[in-house]
């Protein structure tokens, strides 16, 4: 009766794992369409129904769970789109132009994450914006913070460039004080290796 107890238990376990919808990222090269980055081992891709707001195509992968933090690769924006989607058909979304200064870039970031964390919620700050070459590609990395009512504090990594008219992003948010620090390295590595 113990051991029928034990199993149907472990059953119960696995079959919540695999409701969830997330599946493992395999530690490597990967592509997410067009956009390749190498990855270290123990991130978890988010399944859609989590990420309501994303762009077909973009990925949200995790370490410890999206509250805490969170890696979104969002490739191929075209000119005239925004970072979001929005089933409000009303939403003012800032959009994306391709002629876009690094320093727009970086406030197009900003205003989009106060979307996304709540307008009247959340104080969105960046700092640090410096260059980056992604493979042949000129682009930018920034850092951000992001104050939430009734939520942890987040801080988070940027990097982004415009290739062939598009725009590619790749942020990291983790909770503070510790999640942020747990991740960033790791996090970084994979934004920064992000090519076409």
């Amino acid at each position: 009766m113990k051991c029928t107890r034990i199993l149907l238990l472990a059953i119960v376990v696995a079959l919540s794992g695999c409701a969830t919808g997330y599946s493992l990222v395999t530690a490597g090269s990967v592509a997410v369409q067009d956009l390749n980055v190498q990855v270290g081992a123990g991130w978890n891709k988010a399944p859609g129904m989590q990420t309501p707001s994303a762009r077909s195509g973009a990925q949200t992968w995790t370490k410890d769970g999206m509250l805490l933090d969170r890696l979104v690769i969002v490739p191929g924006i075209p000119d005239g789109e925004a970072i979001l989607v929005s089933r409000n058909k009303s939403a003012a979304l800032p959009v994306f132009r391709a002629d876009m200064l690094p320093n727009e870039l970086e406030e197009l970031v900003e205003s989009t994450m106060l979307k996304l964390l709540g307008e009247g919620q959340s104080v969105i700050s960046t700092e640090n914006l410096r260059p980056h070459r992604f493979g042949d590609i000129n682009g930018i990395l920034f850092n951000l913070t992001a104050t939430v009512t009734d939520s942890p504090k987040y801080r988070g990594s940027v990097g982004a460039f415009v290739a062939g008219d598009r725009l590619y992003l790749l942020y990291f948010l983790g909770a503070q004080p510790y999640y942020y620090d747990k991740h960033r390295a790791e996090a970084e590595a994979v934004i920064q290796s992000a090519h076409l």
